[in-house]
């Protein structure tokens, strides 16, 4: 038989917790059970007035708040307040009663400013050293990659004196399209891919520049330099190999081939026997090219060259040059970059690379796919900056929660078996609080 409900939307019902509405399994309860935000009040005093003015939304309240942005990627923060509103999990989570009118949204986006990005710096701080004292972090193989972020920004307006965000400038993103945005340089452990470090440039920023800066961020977390530090090929440089080098580091990352602007016809530089010591060139044929100072017109390279005598009585010349005496131009650590391409032939090396995909391009996929990496929310390098930093925060979360969620798991049971009860009682008084109020004389 077919049937129509009717629907009464202004029945009077007593609720019960909303601790006892909220599923035992449910993502925000194993978050809040990782979750230690004590510290945040210590941090942000000195950011506002102790004695005097209006009473303030809770700062943990708003941390919060942003997490769950960050957690179910909700770009706009009016979006994420109408959410608040009618999910009950939200408001559990920040601490809100069904009834409590909750912040405004302009107060949420203002506190960005007031805190600034030193505040969840210090939070995804924190949370790479929960992670570490859970023994998620093993240290041993380190991955080293950058991903783009289109800015919320008309592509017209990039770098004008008009233009809302200053700091946006444009980069390549997949096929090689040109879009103004930034640039997020990450770093990841290879065991539970926790985020151990970032920094963020403008998406025409090169990339290896800010490879030693992560990894000097991930060593303030480790015991010990790690082994190895993974990356793709646009960080292989004789620098980045000297500066790992300096640090104890290998680094696995696949080096360029060498090639002349003839490509095979001539000798390549690593035809050529590198003398570090004596910083000379010892060409195919035994003679000497030396340092004859920087190039003109790159100041970071360094020009060798043979003597014109020599040259013109080689046999090989024709394999060599077609100038009166060969030049190599080579970068200040082209030993170290000798090093690498010798080092990336060994089986150890692939083995690594190999390994360097799943880890860090999988991090970068789910920031994107799941918590809103993808496109800026605001404006402004140091708001690109917090929206980094709550994402890392939330990825590494979500690694201690997946541990502790075991240990815990007994505990949501009894938890989830109190609410049931509660429930199935609570029906039957609601019904008779109802029916009390809606028949007054009846019960008189």
């Amino acid at each position: 038989m077919q049937t129509k409900r009717n629907q009464s939307i202004y029945e009077m019902t007593l609720l019960p917790p909303l601790e006892s509405l909220i599923p035992a399994d449910h993502y925000l309860r194993r978050l809040d059970k990782v979750l230690d935000l004590s510290f945040i009040h210590e941090v942000v005093r000195d950011r506002y007035c102790q004695d005097n003015g209006r009473p303030s939304i809770d700062p943990e309240v708003i941390i919060r708040l942003f997490l769950i942005q960050a957690l179910d990627g909700l770009v706009h923060v009016r979006e994420l307040m109408r959410q608040v509103h009618v999910n009950l999990a939200y408001r559990w989570f920040i601490g809100y009663s069904v009834t409590e009118k909750l912040p405004d949204h302009s107060t949420i986006s203002k506190a960005l400013d007031r805190f600034g990005d030193k505040v969840f710096n210090e939070l995804f701080e924190r949370s790479i050293a929960q992670c570490k004292k859970s023994g998620l972090i093993e240290g041993r193989v380190l991955h080293v990659d950058a991903t783009t972020i289109r800015a919320d920004l008309d592509r017209e307006r990039v770098n004008q004196p008009d233009s809302p965000d200053k700091d946006a400038r444009f980069g390549h993103f997949p096929g090689k399209k040109l879009e103004p945005g930034y640039k997020q340089h990450t770093i990841a452990d290879g065991k539970a891919r926790v985020v151990l470090g970032l920094s963020v440039t403008a998406a025409n920023g090169p990339e290896h520049d800010s490879a030693i800066e992560v990894v000097d961020e991930a060593l303030k977390h480790l015991d010990a330099p790690p082994e190895a530090v993974c990356a793709d090929r646009a960080y292989a440089s004789g620098n980045n190999a000297a500066a790992m080098e300096k640090r104890e580091i290998r680094l696995v990352s696949p080096p360029p081939k060498a090639i002349t602007y003839t490509k095979d016809k001539y000798f390549t530089v690593e035809d050529f026997k590198y003398d570090e010591k004596r910083d000379v060139f010892i060409c195919p044929a035994g003679a000497i090219l030396k340092n004859l100072g920087v190039v003109k017109a790159r100041p970071n390279q360094r020009l060798y060259a043979c003597q014109r005598s020599i040259c013109g009585k080689c046999g090989l010349k024709n394999k060599c040059t077609q100038s009166s005496r060969r030049q190599l131009k080579v970068g200040a650590n082209h030993g170290a970059l000798m090093r690498l391409r010798a080092d990336s032939r060994t089986e150890s090396f692939k083995k690594l690379y190999r390994s360097r995909a799943p880890v860090i391009e999988g991090v970068f996929a789910e920031a994107k796919e799941w918590h809103g990496l993808r496109r800026a929310w605001r404006r402004g390098i140091s708001k690109m900056r917090i929206q980094c930093f709550l994402i890392a925060t939330v990825i590494n979360f979500k690694r201690l929660a997946a541990v502790f969620w075991p240990i815990f798991r007994p505990y949501f049971i009894i938890l989830d078996l109190f609410a049931r009860i509660w429930n199935k009682l609570f029906d039957i008084e609601s019904i008779i609080y109802y029916f009390c109020h809606s028949h007054k004389k009846i019960c008189l």
